[in-house]
């Protein structure tokens, strides 16, 4: 009863809600009843209708689809048979082919393994019929493969088929290059015995020819030699070592064996080096015999305290055969298709290789005596630059320094170069002529007033820097510029020390002379800090601290992280660099140049005041007023001090440099604008005549005496110039200007009206700029012209 309660409840609602919508309150609209009444009953007919159609179409479908579903069921009746009986025919049918299937698989492993053994042979075969090609190019006799190794078949070698034996071996070599990384290691042994065993008896037979074109050409070509007549025959001889040398390039090892021969295990052994080509190798090996018979052994050349005598027969090695191998042998490089090679590099790295075996035999002696090892460095590393510098050996081809980078090599050269450097140091220092300049008497030269002892500093740093700049890796430079810093701070200290005992007379020479040495110092550091090869060093230091700050942060892990390398030696990081090397060193002798500049102006200014008394304590209150003269002159009692600053500022000039000077002399002028404003002016009263013989004693006296210096002088006492001003101005003028310091600085200022004055422009209107209003209406106070009240 609830529910149809609540039906009827809502039937209800809706009943109101359409008659109110249809009706509403307007009774005319009754008049639409039987026409609401006409469409509520077609709309109850037509859904009659679709309920009646609904009840009799809805089991036709429900019959339709029961139908369907049996007929379903039945096809998977019949599928499901027929699904078991294909499975028991497949079952009988694999039962019945699985021992066909195993032997199939069998069979198929067996041709498997033939066709292996196929291509075993048919490798094998190849590198018999190249083996057999070479032996019928040198017209070998129809001899086994296995008597090859016999003196008669090396003996019965002919060079007429030498070119094309050269070819077969070409291809015998590219087929050993083609099987490296086979499991087969018995058929690579067997190639790679076979590529050895052509290439030494193609490598004897033409490389004893080319010998025999060499001595004919009278290579290798000594300066000392008497030279003999021309050849008569020497374009067929350029012609022949032409044809051999090719042949010589073609006849190359796979690199897989190149460890087999000594010869090119010998000229690989400097760093980064690649192999030297056959035919260069047999260039070289006549120089190489003459070097080891008389720099090795018991002749009286090899000399350990001489070895200038190797390097400088290297350097005429090469001058004397530059020629040759620019004109003949690099011709020959290019047309075998080898033009980006240089000839005369090729040539000058295996000499390279020769002198570096002779220094590496000779360091651990020399390790013993630090003046040989020093000596021995020094003609090595002058020997590199006149390689790379006359002769077209580029910096980024191999030398011979890195021998000289070996750990205990190197640590005791870098401890040999500072004990020399601080015992260098040492003299120069304890010399008698360590504080006067070697060029004082050339004006023009001796700009900077360099003492010998900083200069002959400089220098040394210099000659280590020419010593190390040339080492191949960044982290032998940047210690030795390390070293460098350490030198350059011991000498800081050392000056500092020097100038603590010569600060008692800061004007004499010496001190001057400390001073121009920090200066020159600096000078010299600053240029060093734009060169191209410092700049560098300090990427270079970047890229190191970087890297320690990454294995740092790496620290517990068990591998770097490589984003943190990768970070660490990011090349962005070269835009982004600031700063010089040497820009803390820097500082530090800035700021011991700063000190002694202020002791330095600090005597001459405490000069001058010494000789001011009698001027403070004039009687500037009393003093006849300038009418009475024609010409003002000097005060008397300035002139002892303006003698003295006179004197004092002529002799700083005469011992330091001008940038030196120009600082000093500014700090002397600020010094004494300060003093002459506090301690004559702030401390004294002015009468009219006192006031005009002040301005005249700055104004034409004492500014003119840094007019030298500078085109506005006064620009430095500001203070004593406006305080002259203010002192001198027309009582009118003056009285004006004091009431309107007065109005603004003691009496309500609140009223900002237009019409009021205000006293900075009115300070500005006489030319007050730097003091406040404060200071000059005390300076206005300081006269004694004021009308009496």
């Amino acid at each position: 009863m609830a529910a149809e309660v609540e039906i009827n409840t809502d039937f209800e609602e809706e009943v109101t809600y359409f008659i109110n919508t249809e009706v509403g309150d307007d009774v005319k609209s009754l008049g639409k009843v039987n026409e609401i009444r006409q469409q509520l009953m077609e709309q109850k007919k037509s859904l009659e209708e679709r309920l009646s159609a609904a009840s009799s179409e809805v089991p036709q479908r429900i019959n339709e689809a029961l139908n369907d579903a049996e007929s379903a069921v039945k096809r998977m009746q019949e599928l499901a048979i027929v699904e078991k009986e294909t499975r028991n025919d497949i079952t009988r049918h694999l039962t019945k082919a699985e021992p066909i299937i195993n032997e199939l698989s069998k069979m198929t492993n067996q041709v498997k393994e033939l066709e292996k053994y196929m291509n075993y042979m048919k490798w094998v075969e190849e590198v018999e019929k190249l083996s057999s090609d070479i032996q019928g190019s040198l017209l070998v006799n129809s001899t086994p493969f296995q008597l090859f190794h016999s003196s008669e078949i090396q003996l019965s070698l002919v060079a007429g088929g030498i070119p094309s034996a050269v070819i077969h071996f070409a291809d015998l070599a590219e087929l050993s290059e083609a099987i490296q990384g086979s499991s087969c290691h018995n058929l690579i042994d067997f190639v790679s015995s076979t590529v050895l065993f052509w290439y030494k008896i193609l490598k004897d037979n033409i490389s004893s020819e080319f010998d025999e074109v060499l001595k004919i050409l009278r290579w290798p070509f000594i300066s000392s030699t008497v030279p003999g007549p021309p050849l008569p025959n020497h374009a067929e001889l350029i012609l022949k070592m032409e044809t051999l040398f090719g042949q010589l390039l073609k006849l190359q090892l796979p690199d897989n064996l190149s460890s087999d021969d000594k010869s090119i295990l010998e000229y690989s052994s400097l760093p980064g080096c690649r192999p030297i080509l056959l035919p260069l190798q047999l260039l070289l090996n006549p120089l190489k015999k003459r070097f080891k018979y008389h720099f090795y052994g018991k002749k009286q050349t090899n000399n350990i305290s001489k070895p200038e005598w190797y390097f400088t027969q290297v350097l005429n090695w090469i001058r004397d055969h530059c020629t040759f191998l620019d004109n003949t042998v690099q011709p020959m490089l290019n047309k075998a298709g080898l033009a980006n090679l240089d000839a005369r590099v090729e040539f000058i790295r295996g000499l390279m290789v020769i002198v570096t075996s002779k220094l590496s035999q000779d360091i651990p002696d020399l390790l013993y005596d630090e003046n040989l090892l020093s000596h021995t460095i020094d003609e090595a590393l002058l020997f590199d630059r006149e390689v790379r510098s006359n002769f077209g050996y580029s910096a980024s081809q191999p030398g011979c320094l890195h021998i000289l980078t070996e750990h205990d090599c190197y640590e005791k050269w870098v401890n040999v170069e500072k004990k020399f450097a601080v015992e260098k140091t040492d003299n120069l220092l304890a010399s008698a002529n360590a504080w006067t300049s070697q060029y004082k008497d050339i004006s023009d030269v001796d700009e900077l007033k360099v003492p010998e002892c900083a200069e002959n500093f400089m220098t040394l740093l210099l000659v280590i820097t020419d010593r190390y700049k040339n080492l191949p890796y960044p982290v032998h430079r940047l210690r030795f510029l390390e070293l460098q810093l350490e030198l350059l701070d011991d000498f800081r200290i050392r000056l500092l020390q020097v100038m603590k005992e010569e600060s008692k007379v800061p004007l004499e020479p010496n001190f001057s002379a400390i001073l121009n040495a920090l200066n020159y110092v600096m000078v010299v550091l600053q240029e060093w800090s734009e060169q191209v090869f410092f700049l560098h060093l300090q990427y270079f230091k970047m890229e190191q601290e970087s890297f320690n700050t990454a294995v740092e942060q790496s620290q517990g892990s068990s591998a770097l992280d490589q984003s943190i390398l990768t970070q660490a030696f990011d090349e962005s990081k070269l835009d982004k660099m600031e700063g010089t090397v040497f820009d803390e060193i820097i500082n530090l002798y800035k700021i011991l140049r700063h000190e002694m500049v202020s002791i330095m102006s600090a005597a001459v200014v405490d000069d001058v005041k010494a000789k001011s008394r009698s001027y403070r304590v004039d009687k500037w209150f009393s003093m006849p007023s300038q009418k009475n003269f024609i010409v003002l002159g000097l005060s008397a009692s300035a002139c002892d001090m303006l003698q003295m600053l006179k004197d004092r500022l002529h002799l700083v000039q005469q011992q330091v440099c001008l940038s030196i000077f120009n600082t000093i002399w500014q700090k002397v002028a600020e010094s004494l604008n300060k003093f002459i404003y506090e301690e004559v002016i702030l401390s004294n009263r002015f009468n009219e005549g006192g006031a005009a013989q002040l301005q005249y004693d700055m104004t034409r006296n004492l500014f003119p005496m840094f007019g030298e210096y500078t085109q506005r002088p006064d620009n430095y006492f500001k203070d004593v110039k406006e305080a002259c001003i203010l002192l001198n101005l027309n009582l009118g003028s003056a009285i004006l200007l004091r009431d309107v310091l007065f109005h603004a600085l003691h009496e309500d200022t609140s009223d900002d009206s237009p019409t009021t004055p205000k006293p900075r422009p009115a300070l500005n209107d006489i030319g007050v700029y730097r003091l406040t209003p404060a200071s000059a209406e005390r300076i206005l106070n300081l006269r004694t012209d004021w009308p009496k009240t």
